[in-house]
């Protein structure tokens, strides 16, 4: 009869994830995390957001999924990384392949700059890295950064986050497959003068 009240049903989703507020000084001066975490699909399961001011980078750890963004379907598996603008519409979804996620959540007053060179060099939205275990290294130290009383965990935060967008932007170099919106961006740079002179 005890077992009549207990719920034997797995939640649909179980994560392990931080919330983290950084400092006045980190959100006006550095790159900084907004959110880290992992999560695990226990059910066929979707989720979307837009206009959030962050960036957002995660790779499946296990199983698959798809990944929607500007007007596009990825498919996603084990090994994947993504690394996209939250600002515009995406949502991502498992499979019946039920997949495990490792992701942050990060933004800086550098970062749409730092992106649009990421698109200009030719950065995928999804890309498959050789080896994806530096990604997962940097999720852990950031992880244990965020969840540390270190003093200066902001600082290190800032150098963790500047390490991953250096392995991002050496995925990028794809100089045949430019990003469009990166493309139409330097259409609208100021007119060169060099000539002028």
């Amino acid at each position: 009869m005890k077992d009549l009240f207990v719920n034997t049903q797995l939640p649909v989703v179980t994560s392990d994830r931080i919330l983290y507020t950084p400092s006045n000084f980190a959100r006006t001066s550095l790159l900084y995390l907004q959110e880290i975490g992992s999560l695990r699909v226990h059910k066929p399961h979707s989720t979307g957001r837009s206009n959030l001011s962050s960036y957002l980078f995660f790779t499946v750890t296990d199983g698959e999924g798809e990944l929607i963004c500007e007007g596009r379907t990825y498919s996603l598996r084990t090994g994947d990384c993504v690394f996209i603008d939250c600002r515009k519409q995406y949502a991502h979804s498992s499979s019946e392949k039920l997949w495990s996620l490792s992701w942050i959540h990060f933004y800086g007053p550098n970062m749409t700059a730092i992106y649009d060179k990421y698109l200009e060099r030719g950065g995928r939205a999804v890309f498959h890295p050789v080896s994806v275990s530096g990604f997962l290294e940097i999720c852990h130290r950031i992880y244990e950064l965020a969840d540390s009383d270190d003093y200066i965990r902001d600082m290190k935060i800032n150098s963790e986050l500047n390490y991953l967008l250096t392995l991002l932007m050496n995925e990028s170099w794809h100089p045949g497959e430019k990003h469009r919106d990166a493309d139409l961006k330097k259409q609208n740079v100021l007119p060169d003068y060099s000539g002028a002179l």
